[in-house]
């Protein structure tokens, strides 16, 4: 028995062994590359969780160190987030990450995988997204010369206020700060103004009161440290600051071969492992805000809104009958179809074609 075990033993060594050596053999194949990517907000957890430690150490493990990736957040490069799609397609930046709904002003099919309220919780999000993926990355191809490698989410975008908010009907009448036109489709809708303005301008305006109620991530804006100019908290998913990462096609294509394969095989369940944090982080955004446990967050004291079974029900039919009907006039008839068979399929909805 001792024999038979020793003996065991040695040849799942010697088989360990030649696996490494196989790998470590096919690493130092790659040849030697270095780019740069450019990533989100640099004091947001996507960023620091998700992003960096993902392009500046795991591909670098994976490739044997083949591969190097200067990574930094466009904050410490003086960008906003919106100028990214055009700096991707002028070759300014090699890779890159911003929100879809940055760039959906000058392309609406970026809006489609997080119209404002589409959504009830993040496993719908991730099918929609999955399902859109293949028609967003041929728009990106065909008509911004830029690849589409991932699609990931920060999480649930919910309402900070400074006046109590205990169902959906109370917004009327309040300035809301919103992100993207289907927030601000959404808002006006339910009798609100929206108000568009940057991550980072957001706290003064609250303090000011140029706006009452302001949308952002459940631990985004506690990070930001939303929670010291606003007092209440309403936690329905509005949508989820849905995030693209693409790079220059000429980049990428110039890239060799066996690298993009690498960095498309590790992409996929990092994408995957992304999703599953914008979950995680709206439990704990939620709980950091309002007096829970918080361990990556700012301790606060605001008052927690119950949601309404009513308000899911309120927020879907503004969805459908003005939210989707006035992003498929943007986005134009063929392109309202392909979402249908895409996106709304996923979720049993859809959009006018006419």
């Amino acid at each position: 028995m001792r024999t038979s075990s020793i003996t065991g033993l040695c040849r799942a060594a010697v088989l360990c062994a030649a696996a490494i050596g196989t790998s470590a053999a096919q690493a130092q194949d790659l040849p030697k590359t270095e780019f740069t990517y450019v990533g989100t907000w640099g004091n947001l957890t996507l960023y620091n969780k998700v992003e960096k430690p993902f392009w500046g150490d795991t591909i670098s493990e994976k490739s044997g160190g083949a591969i190097t990736v200067k990574v930094q957040p466009f904050t410490e490069l003086g960008l906003k987030g919106d100028e990214i799609l055009r700096l991707l397609r002028n070759g300014v930046l090699d890779m890159s990450a911003t929100l879809l709904s940055y760039v959906g002003g000058d392309i609406p099919e970026a809006e489609a995988v997080d119209l404002a309220g589409i959504t009830r919780d993040i496993d719908e999000a991730h099918r929609i997204s999955d399902a859109y993926k293949p028609v967003l990355a041929e728009v990106f191809e065909k008509e911004y010369g830029v690849k589409l490698l991932a699609i990931i989410p920060y999480h649930a975008q919910i309402s900070y206020c400074n006046a109590p908010i205990d169902s959906l009907e109370d917004f009327k009448g309040l300035k809301v700060r919103t992100s993207g036109r289907s927030q601000s489709d959404m808002i006006e809708a339910l009798g609100g103004t929206p108000v568009g303005m940057p991550f980072g301008e957001v706290v003064p305006a609250l303090e000011k009161g140029v706006v009452d109620c302001a949308i952002a991530g459940a631990l985004s804006g506690n990070l930001a440290k939303w929670q010291q100019a606003t007092t209440n908290l309403y936690p329905l998913p509005i949508s989820w600051a849905i995030t693209f990462v693409a790079a220059n096609l000429d980049f990428w294509n110039g890239l060799d071969p066996e690298v993009r394969a690498l960095l498309e095989k590790e992409i996929g369940p990092w994408e995957d492992s992304a999703w599953e944090s914008g979950r995680s982080e709206t439990a704990e955004g939620i709980a950091c805000n309002t007096g829970g446990e918080c361990v990556g967050g700012n301790v606060a004291h605001m008052t927690l809104s119950k949601i309404p079974e009513g308000d899911y029900e309120k927020l879907r039919t503004i969805m459908q009958d003005v939210v989707i009907p006035k992003w498929a006039e943007r986005c134009g008839s063929e392109c309202a179809a392909r979402w249908n068979e895409t996106a709304g399929a996923a979720i049993g909805l859809s959009a006018p074609t006419e």
